[in-house]
């Protein structure tokens, strides 16, 4: 199947409106195809912002009202059409304001929630590591972790700084970095690699509300933290806050072990500031 023909037929497949054999060929498709993947992924995303906007939008009450009554039996004023266009037309003065209101509302909720969907940094997140685990995004590599973060941090003007991580116990190191605009929302890009899965590790200034609808929510009591975990085939990332930035990281990995990665890292430096503390009373 080639790519044209799975993107004519992908938001089909979303609403579960294909045949055995052809949602057996888009499936394959995705399987290899990384573009037409992330398209899939932002279809999904976008039919959940859509589901989410239609139940938050209702009609007003009196509009409500107006279309029971219109629809409940014709009038004898109905039944001449001179007389019916006239009565249609007074109708329409009584409840159209309202209509039109309700109209602008849902277009309204709808661009918004439409934007949100194509502009949400986690689900870029997942296909910009796609992309790296393609060759499709060339990589400068660094041999400096120290010298890479601090370059980072430059790029974004010393505003915050790349959240860092010691893998080394999983033989995994940062080798390269850059940033990456999105939705106009910098964000800083560390890729760790070595003997294991690759892991990257996306940081930008935001909040939880940056976690994707749907994603599967955990809390962490030992570090009070909230973990947003979300998938997309075989990829897997997990957002956290820290401080005033959020974290992603997406892996081939399971979501498991990605927060495995995350709290073994908190009680790593747990670990090393009681030693400190020990070091500086004894």
């Amino acid at each position: 199947m080639r790519c044209d023909e799975a993107q004519e037929l992908i938001t089909a497949h979303v609403d579960n409106e294909l045949d055995a054999e052809e949602r057996a060929a888009v499936h394959a498709h995705l399987q290899s195809c990384a573009d037409c993947s992330g398209a899939y992924a932002r279809e999904q995303l976008l039919k959940r912002q859509l589901h989410l906007a239609a139940r938050e939008v209702s009609a007003p009450a009196g509009l409500r009202h107006s279309l029971e009554l219109k629809g409940a039996a014709p009038t004898a004023m109905e039944s001449e059409s001179s007389r019916g266009r006239l009565a249609g037309w007074f109708r329409f003065s009584a409840w159209g304001p309202a209509l039109m209101a309700a109209m602008v509302l849902v277009a309204v909720g709808l661009y918004f929630y439409i934007q949100r969907g194509a502009d949400n940094l986690a689900v870029a997140a997942i296909e910009t590591h796609r992309r790296i685990l393609s060759g499709k995004t060339t990589l400068t590599r660094s041999d400096n972790p120290a010298t890479l973060r601090k370059e980072l941090a430059r790029a974004v003007g010393d505003r915050f700084q790349p959240v860092a991580f010691d893998l080394s116990m999983m033989q995994l190191y940062p080798v390269s970095g850059f940033t990456q605009k999105t939705a106009g929302r910098e964000v800083l890009i560390t890729v760790y690699q070595g003997a294991g899965p690759e892991i990257t590790c996306f940081t930008f200034l935001g909040d939880e509300a940056d976690a994707p609808a749907g994603a599967d929510k955990f809390y962490d009591a030992d570090m009070r933290v909230n973990f947003y975990s979300f998938s997309n085939h075989e990829l897997s990332a997990v957002l956290h806050k820290e401080g005033n930035v959020i974290c992603i990281l997406v892996s081939k990995m399971t979501a498991a072990d990605l927060l495995a990665v995350i709290r073994g890292r908190s009680a790593h430096a747990n670990l090393n500031e009681r030693q400190s503390t020990l070091t500086t009373h004894g």
